[in-house]
């Protein structure tokens, strides 16, 4: 302490003071307090409303399509191979969507161009599906004049 009585009087008085009102907060807290009781559906509704548009992506699905595959090696006799993909196309943009259907058979021809000149043995390997990924997505892009898919899902991916 200080040695000042007044001094000493209301620190005393300010340190009763402060825990009262902490035991006080607990007590409140503690005993008194009762949360409301959680609404799902408002909870889900206002969930909802603050999620951005943009954060879920716009997803494009294509037919199934089945291709036949030109085997690389000439010289010997080869079984036919078949590719058969389902494509889902990640659009940058929403409004990108009406383009695509009226572009559908350009989509549809620049995938099969691209997937029968890829032979059976590269696109069978992991590295074959990314490099047949990537060109999809640069030629369409290309032949739509601007950047419209982000990128390409496979749902069904089968080389036979």
């Amino acid at each position: 302490m200080t040695g000042k009585k007044l001094v000493d009087t209301i620190l005393v008085a300010l340190t009763l003071l402060t825990t009262l009102a902490v035991v006080g907060l607990f007590y409140y807290t503690e005993k008194m307090f009762k949360k409301p009781p959680i609404d799902e559906v408002k909870e889900k509704e206002a969930l909802m409303k603050q999620t951005d548009e943009k954060a879920t992506p716009e997803l494009f699905k294509l037919e199934p399509m089945v291709f036949s595959l030109i085997p690389k090696e000439t010289q010997k006799i080869q079984r036919m191979r078949y590719l058969e993909i389902e494509v889902h196309l990640v659009l940058f943009e929403s409004e990108d969507k009406e383009m695509l259907k009226t572009n559908l058979p350009v989509v549809q021809d620049r995938i099969m161009e691209i997937s029968s000149k890829m032979g059976p043995e590269e696109l069978s390997t992991l590295s074959g599906k990314i490099l047949l990924e990537n060109r999809i997505k640069t030629e369409i892009n290309q032949k739509l004049n601007k950047p419209v898919i982000k990128t390409i899902y496979f749902s069904r991916y089968i080389v036979q």
